[in-house]
């Protein structure tokens, strides 16, 4: 049914009564000993109805039942009492209960006045104590998280917003290597200019000079007009280049110029110009590794390295998954008006049993997808990809054998990541920290027909 019910009474028998009668009918009941354990509740959770005696240890019912009517608006209230009289019946609905009965409580009646409360739940329901804890000690930057890997992280930004330098941001596809550069740029001396994004892996070699540094008109064919590069349009503010290992050898000694000089010129002219910018860098590669490889330069791998933050996978900081989720099934119930309102266990087993090869950003839109099948108030289990059922055992480990070539090894390795994320060919790309171009070229080459979603690049 997916109703949730509050029950707070400080006769646990009584309690543990009624919780008991709730759950044989099928509805989700939780206790309280006391208004203020019930409030703890509901920071964690939201209830359709509460269920609450007048006399409590602290604060009493009528007082518990006008906190709820301020936090909770769509949540209903009824007040059980031993103790009744026409003053204290009154007094309760005029704090917000809905209903008031006296004890002995008589289940038949109970259980036919809770039905008809809740026959017709609303399709969301409000409660600023939850939206409120998930805002305490965890929220930084539009960045959600309680784990220390992430605090550390919190703290590096803080770090880095004190002064000027070159940032170089490291971690995975999905982990939030924008939101990071973002942060940065709005605690530092550079807030009040423009942040200027680039992604650098998905502008062809050719233009990515000209993108950067801009172009005099006639510079070259195409160029039928001057045109500003992203250096200066961050003019006083900071420039934040994503997917710096793509750059190509050329674009890395000119950018490795500007960083030492702080000037540059545009494709085409011979005036050189001042780069007031600060330099954000990005990369899901190892580029300590590229550079032994001789793929990257060292000497701007260095310079781009002045100061680093390392972003930790989801799968590192699994603490905050139901912290996340929660986030996002609140994100998109309200924007698209679902009845969805909580995560129950079994949801939140397989959240936590699951890799996240592509990080908070597979996360985010696992839930976003959830929300948009779900009929009931609770995240259904069945509402998650199949890949979330495997179960934690499965181990996706590849064992290769001394001797294979490196053409083998990578049609593996593509293989059955394409496998482990069901065929998802952009999910493949992104855990491989390749273009969605490459995916389909080399399953075109191994003689795996891609049907018509080649084109979806285009």
């Amino acid at each position: 049914m997916g109703i949730k019910v509050l029950v707070v009474d400080d006769d646990a028998h009584l309690a543990r009564a009624l919780s008991e009668l709730l759950t044989q009918e099928g509805y989700e009941a939780t206790l309280a000993g006391s208004a203020e354990e019930a409030l703890d509740r509901c920071h964690e959770d939201t209830f359709h109805l509460v269920l609450t005696d007048l006399q409590l240890p602290g604060r009493n019912g009528i007082s518990l039942i006008k906190a709820l009517n301020e936090a909770c608006p769509e949540t209903k209230t009824v007040l059980i009492t031993g103790h009744g009289s026409v003053r204290t019946a009154v007094t309760a609905l005029k704090r917000g209960a809905v209903e008031y009965i006296s004890k002995p409580v008589k289940p038949r009646r109970l259980l036919a006045l809770i039905h008809a409360l809740t026959a017709d739940p609303p399709a969301y329901l409000t409660n600023r104590l939850l939206d409120a804890a998930r805002l305490q000690s965890t929220s930084f930057d539009g960045m959600t998280a309680r784990s220390r890997a992430m605090q550390e992280v919190f703290e590096r930004i803080r770090t880095a917003a004190t002064s000027e330098t070159t940032v170089l941001i490291v971690g995975e596809s999905g982990t939030g290597k924008e939101l990071v550069a973002r942060s940065i740029h709005a605690r530092s001396k550079q807030s009040a200019g423009p942040f200027v994004a680039v992604h650098t892996g998905a502008i062809p070699q050719e233009l990515i000079q000209s993108e950067l540094f801009g172009h005099e008109k006639g510079a070259f064919t195409g160029a039928e007009e001057r045109k500003p590069g992203k250096f200066e349009l961050a003019e006083g503010g900071t420039l934040f280049l994503d997917e710096i290992s793509t750059m190509d050898e050329r674009t890395q000694v000119n950018l490795l110029r500007v960083l030492e000089s702080f000037h540059y010129s545009r494709v085409g002219g011979k005036r050189e110009r001042a780069a007031n910018v600060r330099v954000i860098a990005a990369s899901n590669r190892d580029l300590e590794a590229m550079v032994k490889a001789g793929q990257f330069r060292e000497d701007l791998y260095y310079r781009l390295n002045s100061f680093s933050v390392k972003l930790p996978t989801l799968r590192d900081r699994a603490e905050d998954i139901p912290l996340l989720a929660g986030e996002f099934l609140h994100e998109f119930a309200t924007r698209y008006t679902k009845p969805v309102t909580s995560i129950p266990s079994e949801t939140q087993r397989l959240l936590q049993g699951y890799g996240w090869p592509g990080n908070v950003r597979e996360l985010r839109n696992v839930i976003e997808q959830a929300v948009l099948l779900a009929r009931t108030p609770a995240l259904d289990p069945l509402l998650l990809p199949q890949m979330l059922h495997r179960g934690p055992s499965r181990q996706e480990i590849i064992k290769i054998a001394i001797g294979t070539t490196m053409d083998q090894i990578e049609r593996e390795v593509i293989l059955r990541t394409l496998e482990a994320n069901d065929g998802n060919k952009t999910a493949t790309a992104e855990v491989l920290g390749i273009s969605r171009r490459s995916i389909y070229n080399k399953l075109a080459q191994y003689g795996i027909d891609v049907g018509n979603e080649a084109h979806a690049d285009h």
